[in-house]
């Protein structure tokens, strides 16, 4: 195993604003959170202040690629850093049309994690399983083994029993049902957790057989009914995180529940699963402690956190299973097929940092094998042609969703086709043939391992 590199730090200076810029507000002061023994894929929260008012927009530029643009009444931002290094931060204060702005030297400095072995354990229920399933995660895995990069082992660990998916499932896909570790992989809310990691078989099957432990939560956990039930779940992972600093050797990455949907919860329990979700990943929780990681779920399927949304913090309609009436929290496909390559890229990246997937960026080692992609006539009826051209030949498959995430019809089933142009109709009828009705629909191309979509507008 790899050995971390030394303590590295967030450092907080007095920011002098530029003077050609003097009739603007300047910024200040910038600072950041936590200020040592930062980690890539650690959460930096940044903070900054004005010297006078506010100004009408702030731009940060985070020197990795990312910008982010802010009303100019905020003062703080979090941010992830995904590769180590040192980064200068770049902070652009606007009034009337006119920038401040002000340069950091090494403001955050991020270390490089220990690099652990390649044998994962992904613990989950039915949003785990339809994650794997719908984004093909094991063949994203496999995608990076064949471009190179290490292999990984990807086991999963579904219920223990009490449901029609049970069992162990090894990297090669076999289902071994009647194989667990334990009763308590029916129980993956924090209680369960606890009880898993403070003494159990189950425990012990885990540190044996894998170096990187993935445990996500149920949609369940999100039920958080008052302030005292938050506490609990707080204290129960402080324990399990001191459990887990005695395993220097392993990684474990937590996984956050997917928000539940505005029929299953209040906006009182929404607000506190945000509240403890961002408390998981936040520098107070993650601070030195180099072998916890967190994927946020929540965050990327549910609403903002805008006070004045009344289905905040709950699960976005887009992904919502039908009918609009259901309390059933899993998330749609549509939802698993844009969360689910960020997820594969995520534990791609725990053995091999320096990885960046062709879905999420281009290198020259992997240029994108969808150059374009539109539909014409749009609007349409009674028919339209989604056409896209491909640079190199690719697997292709290609579906139509309608705005909640239901599958509509599969319009090309995964089929290899030769570089050049193509093109698909599709009549505005289902996989039954019935017409669909009028409104805004959705087209998803995969090609290999890369996707894109459209809007279509069928105006009947």
């Amino acid at each position: 195993m790899n050995r971390v590199l030394q303590p590295w730090w967030c450092v907080a200076l007095v920011l002098i604003p530029a003077g050609l810029f003097a009739q603007s507000v300047p910024v200040e002061t910038i600072a950041c959170t936590p200020t040592s023994m930062i980690y890539n894929e650690d959460r930096v929260d940044l903070s900054w202040s004005f010297a006078g008012g506010a100004p009408d927009s702030v731009t940060i530029d985070f020197d990795d690629g990312s910008t982010v643009s802010l009303p100019g009444a905020p003062t703080s931002h979090r941010h992830i850093y995904r590769s180590a290094g040192r980064y200068d931060l770049t902070i652009s204060a606007w009034t009337g049309g006119v920038p401040t702005t002000t340069v950091t030297t090494d403001l955050v400095i991020v270390a490089q994690r220990a690099i652990p072995g390649t044998n994962y354990m992904f613990v989950h229920h039915s949003t785990g399983r339809n994650l794997i399933r719908d984004a093909g995660v094991r063949s994203r895995l496999e995608w990076h083994a064949v471009k190179g990069g290490p292999r990984i082992e990807f086991w999963d660990h579904d219920y223990h029993s009490g449901n029609s998916y049970t069992g162990i499932i090894l990297p090669d896909s076999t289902v071994y049902s009647d194989w667990s570790y334990g009763v308590q992989a029916n129980y993956i809310q924090p209680a369960g957790y606890y009880a898993i990691f403070t003494g159990s078989a189950f425990r012990d099957s885990l540190l044996s057989r894998h170096d990187v432990i993935v445990f996500k939560n149920d949609h369940r956990t999100g039920d958080i009914v008052n302030e005292d039930h938050l506490a609990a779940y707080q204290a129960e992972y402080l324990t399990i995180r001191d459990i887990l600093d005695q395993y220097p050797d392993k990684m474990f990455v937590m996984v956050s529940g997917p928000p539940r949907r505005p029929t299953a919860i209040t906006n009182g329990e929404a607000d506190r699963a945000r509240r403890f979700y961002d408390w998981l990943q936040s520098p107070e929780f993650m601070n030195d402690h180099p072998n916890i990681m967190f994927f946020d779920l929540f965050d990327a399927l549910a609403n903002p956190n805008d006070p004045s949304d009344p289905e905040r913090n709950m699960q976005r309609s887009e992904y919502q299973l039908p009918p609009a009436s259901s309390t059933d929290s899993h998330p749609n496909q549509l939802a698993n097929e844009t969360i689910g390559p960020d997820f594969a890229d995520f534990l791609i990246r725990i053995v091999d940092p320096n990885w960046i997937s062709p879905v999420t960026g281009v290198t020259p080692a992997a240029l994108p094998v969808l150059l374009n992609h539109h539909n014409a006539p749009n609007p349409f009826n009674p028919l339209t042609w989604i056409r896209y051209e491909l640079d190199t030949p690719a697997e292709v498959s290609l579906r139509v969703f309608d705005l909640s995430g239901r599958l509509v019809r599969t319009m090309l089933a995964p089929t290899r086709q030769d570089a050049g142009r193509h093109g698909v109709p599709w009549d505005g009828t289902d996989a039954s043939g019935r017409h669909m009705a009028s409104g805004v629909y959705l087209y998803r191309i995969t090609a290999d391992h890369e996707m894109q979509a459209g809007r279509m507008v069928l105006a009947r």
